[in-house]
């Protein structure tokens, strides 16, 4: 594909992604508050709630990534994209319907079956970009990744607190939609392998995990999703404990500091391709990881929601070199023929960290406190560090 062509191909897809995201976690700005409208009132079951139903989304997700990646890897992302698109659309508009916690459930579960729009779009990026540009590339997709983040719950959260609990999820069905002409309309046919690749989910997985260094880049993107997601059940809660009750916009409050988060974030997966050229990649991980894991110790010491806030925009420059760094390192560890599947394969298992954190943050919120949340994840990222360390000590 010439130049044109496959850059052309990135920004598409990493626009479609920020909608497509916005959409998908836009809810994590208010599901707790919505909870309470619908009969949830007491504050640890809403917090439970919120995680479970926060972390269902992913867990189909990380299920169905398989599946949906191979299909785009046979029938065309162009199919399997749409599909996605598709019913994503009409799940979040019958979620404006819902009058019960189930009933979200439920919903939800079915939207993160067809999910596996993040595996497909790095795929793609993959396929099209020339090796030498794979970092920039990685840069902006992840950046497009940590927009929809970023901007997801500050749309939700100040569309919720305007025009009632349940309109964000019509404007997020209309943006799914929108998404999906997009990828009718203006993404090239590129076509599938047919039935070149035969194997199953489940050995396509043996083959990546027997590659120790796809292991550990595996294990650091589960970490890295388990981080960004894990804070979203309790941050509405905690926000309105911290804020004392002096302020009605608690979701729009929330959304702001995930904005600021994944503006940071998103200012430094752009420039990720910038420090590879100029820093050894591995150093940068090790940095980024242990970095991350001292600036959660730093949002709980705050007792501000500025400071709070401030914190999470210095946590979101370190995740946003994580991702791109480990995705960059995961291509370069597997064969040339295999780079358009490794992510649809191992997706499963680091998108169970979407899962992992708003359950486990849940949970623990409810049995042990909001600071629980904050110590446990820092430590996780500590050791990451060392771990990476030892592993690249012969490459530094």
């Amino acid at each position: 594909m010439e130049q044109a062509g496959w850059k052309k191909v990135i920004y598409l897809v990493c626009m479609i992604q920020i909608f497509a995201g916005i959409a998908m976690i836009g809810v994590l700005s208010f599901i707790p508050l919505f909870l309470s409208e619908i009969g949830v009132t007491d504050p640890g079951e809403a917090a439970l709630w919120a995680g479970l139903i926060s972390g269902v989304t992913p867990l189909m997700t990380a299920i169905a990534a398989p599946f949906w990646s191979i299909q785009a890897d046979r029938r065309g992302p162009k199919f399997a994209m749409s599909a996605i698109l598709t019913v994503g659309a009409l799940c979040a508009l019958a979620c404006s319907f819902v009058t019960s916690p189930f009933q979200m459930l439920a919903l939800r579960t079915v939207q993160g079956l067809v999910g596996g729009f993040v595996p497909i779009g790095l795929a793609l990026v993959a396929r099209v970009t020339p090796e030498e540009k794979t970092s920039w590339a990685m840069g902006y997709f992840q950046a497009a990744m940590v927009m929809g983040i970023m901007f997801g719950p500050l749309v939700g959260g100040v569309i919720a607190d305007f025009f009632g609990y349940r309109m964000p999820f019509v404007i997020f069905g209309i943006m799914s939609l929108a998404c999906l002409a997009a990828v009718r309309l203006f993404l090239p046919p590129l076509p599938g392998k047919g039935a070149e690749h035969k194997a199953s989910a489940l050995k396509q997985m043996v083959f990546f995990l027997k590659i120790p260094r796809v292991r550990l880049m595996t294990f650091m993107q589960f970490l890295c999703n388990f981080g960004i997601t894990g804070i979203g059940p309790i941050l509405p809660l905690y926000v309105k404990d911290m804020a004392g009750g002096e302020t009605d916009m608690v979701a729009t409050v929330v959304g702001f500091i995930i904005f600021i988060a994944g503006g940071t974030s998103a200012m430094a997966s752009l420039n990720a391709g910038n420090m590879t050229a100029r820093f050894k990649i591995q150093r940068i991980l090790i940095g980024a990881t242990f970095f991350v894991g001292f600036t959660f110790i730093m949002q709980y010491m705050m007792h501000s929601v500025m400071g709070l806030g401030f914190f999470r925009g210095i946590t979101g420059l370190g995740m946003g070199l994580i991702a791109p760094c480990t995705n960059t390192i995961l291509i370069r560890s597997v064969p040339e023929e295999k780079k358009t599947l490794v992510f649809g394969t191992v997706s499963s298992i680091f998108l169970l960290g979407n899962v992992a954190g708003p359950v486990f943050s849940g949970a623990l919120a409810m049995s042990f406190g909001y600071a629980s949340v904050f110590w446990s994840t820092a430590a996780a990222f500590i050791g990451a560090s060392f771990l990476l360390l030892w592993n690249f000590r012969k490459e530094l």
